[in-house]
């Protein structure tokens, strides 16, 4: 079994049912010295950063989820990096794959994919107050009376690759 750090959609049990049927998790863990972010095409990031902490979920995978994600990722394109880092967890640190933008130019979070997807599953497993309160700060500012989100984040079905 491989360890693999979910930090943005991937933590919801939902989500990670529909891409990697039969993963585990573990539980809570934490990243040191990078930083979350949304990049410019509205999805979770992460960026070195010696003063921050990323928290996020850890799961069980076997190769062939390992290979699921490398596509949903669009590892193949350069969208993100795969990357063995040490994760942080209540019973000591562990090398673990952790995905990691390509692009690190902020941008405006999708709000069914933070409030669908990101949020409850940082709730679930019970991420920092704090923290949660951060992923919330990325949500894009509503007027009053605004529309939030009508459907439930449920991933990508295929990667999008993105020109250069």
């Amino acid at each position: 079994m491989i360890l693999y750090f979910a930090y943005g959609s991937n933590m919801h049990p939902r989500v990670m049912a529909a891409r990697c049927p039969g993963a585990r998790a573990i539980g809570p863990a934490r990243l040191d010295g990078w930083r979350f972010l949304i990049n410019k095409r509205g999805a979770a990031s992460i960026w070195p950063d010696a003063d921050q902490a990323v928290y996020g979920v850890l799961w069980w995978c076997n190769p062939g989820h390992i290979q699921a994600l490398d596509v949903y990722e669009g590892v193949r394109w350069r969208n993100y990096f795969r990357r063995r880092l040490i994760i942080a967890q209540e019973e000591g640190e562990a090398g673990a794959f952790v995905y990691t933008g390509s692009r690190h130019m902020p941008g405006v979070a999708r709000p069914n994919y933070l409030l669908s997807a990101v949020i409850p599953g940082a709730r679930q497993f019970g991420l920092p107050s704090g923290y949660i309160a951060y992923l919330e700060s990325w949500l894009p500012r509503r007027p009053l009376g605004a529309q939030g989100p009508g459907r439930q984040y449920i991933g990508r079905r295929r990667p999008v690759r993105f020109p250069r």
